[in-house]
This record gives C-alpha cells, structure tokens and sequence, in this order.
C-alpha cells in the first residue's frame, strides 16, 4: 500500500531579487561581512564578488580567477572606397583682344547722305538704288550720320538741304556734270568738297519757294495726288513729276515754234 506524505521542503532564497523586485530565486552562495550573512544567487553572487574585488583587491590567499575571455568580435568586411574620377576641368581657348573689343564696340550707325536735283542720265529711283546699293541711307534732312550732300540739276532750288549742309558742316558733291556720278558709282567712292551752291531765292518761273509750293500741290491734285497734304512738306517725288511735266511741255513748245 503506498502512501503519500507531504514533507516541508526548505528553500534558501536570494536576499538581492527580494530586495530588488520581490522575487524568489533559490539562493546559492552566501555573503558574509562581520555579523551579517547575505544569500546570494549564482549570478548576484559573481555581481558582488567582482564589485569587492575593484573595490579591495584581491585577498592573497584567494586564487586569481581568470578573466573571462572577451568574445572576439566578428570580422567586419570592408568595404574600400571606390576611385571617383574627377572631371577635367574645361579650358576656355584665350580670347584675343581684338574680338573683345569688336563684341565691346557699339555697331556703327550707317553713313547717310542727302540728294537734292535731278542727277544727269538717272531718274528718280535708280539715283537711290545707287546710293543704296554703295551702303548709303538717302534722307530728305540731315541728321547725325548724314556725311555728304549730292547736288544735281536744279539742286539750288532745295533751299532746307543747302541751309542744312551749310549750318552743319556738310561736305558737297556736285553731279550736275554728265558722267561724274557714274564715275563715282562705279568706284564705289562718293567724295565731297564741291563748293556748295547758294539757295535759289526764286525759280525760272520768277516764282518764290511758297508760291512754287502752292502751284505744284494744285496741280498734283489733279495729276494722281488727290490726297497730298495742304501743308507740310511737298514729297521729292511729286516735285520731280512736276519738273518733268513742265519741262516735257516747254521743249514740246519750242519745237512746235
């Protein structure tokens, strides 16, 4: 027959989980300081003990235990830093001089010239094409890139471009001589130095410049200018149909007589 009997079993328990969290952990040394005896578990045992032996030494006829070996860290690999190649530095080509200069220089107003009379063996508009053509502008007055006034048939009548060349200093070309503004386009070189010719006060006709003005409108009314302007300036244009109008008229008179 069995029989169970309940025997009290006595535990020894760590007075430091006690103390510190008022756990039960067996006990399993023993701390004693003088009167007082501590029990200790394993582990609150070597945490004590190595605390007294900083604090003391150790006793010299206590063996000296080995410190425990420190665990080697594991092999880190590393890892070499790639070569970045730097860039070239760019190198700009030496400027010269000059081309700073040119790009620093403010561009040349073209050169101007002022056309007054009719020129020999060119009408109207090819007189200006060659002006053009040579790298000339053709104003009616003169301005700050005007260099040179051509002086043709009739060409005191324009009485503003000679007081305007005059008052400013402009040089004078006279064409009125058959072939001389020819010459001048084929060379490409129109120079001045001319004497300038003084403003016909009247014209053939023993009219004034204002009543010369007034007639010319009225017949440009008449003629294809049905909207010129009452004052202002009469355009060059209308002047030398009108001129060649009367001129063709008159020499169709003295060949009838």
């Amino acid at each position: 027959m069995r029989k169970t009997v309940l025997v009290p079993v006595l535990k020894t328990l760590c007075d430091a989980h006690i103390a510190r969290d008022g756990s039960e952990q067996e006990a399993t040394d023993t701390l004693a300081l003088g009167a007082r005896t501590w029990d200790l578990c394993t582990e609150h045992a070597a945490t004590f003990g190595r605390y007294l032996v900083d604090a003391l030494g150790v006793p010299g006829d206590a063996p000296v235990e080995p410190a425990p070996a420190a665990s080697e860290p594991e092999p880190v690999a590393v890892v070499e830093p790639v070569p970045v190649a730097e860039p070239s530095p760019v190198v700009e080509p030496p400027r010269d001089a000059e081309d700073v200069s040119e790009e620093a220089a403010e561009t040349e107003p073209v050169r101007s010239v002022m056309l007054t009379g009719e020129v020999p063996g060119y009408d109207y508009q090819a007189a200006r094409d060659a002006l053009r053509n040579a790298g000339y502008n053709v104003v009616g007055r003169a301005d700050a890139t005007t260099v040179l006034l051509i002086v043709g048939e009739r060409g005191e009548n324009n009485g503003h471009k000679l007081r305007d060349a005059a008052e400013l200093g402009i040089p004078c070309f006279d064409v009125r001589e058959p072939g001389r503004f020819k010459s001048a386009v084929l060379a490409g070189e129109f120079v001045g130095g001319d004497p300038l010719p003084e403003p016909a006060k009247v014209d053939r006709s023993g009219m004034s410049d204002r009543e010369r003005n007034r007639v010319i409108r009225a017949w440009a009314r008449e003629n294809g200018w049905p909207n010129l302007p009452v004052q202002g300036r009469v355009p060059m244009q209308v002047r030398h149909a009108y001129e060649l109008a009367h001129r063709d008229a008159s020499e169709g008179k003295a060949v009838a007589a």
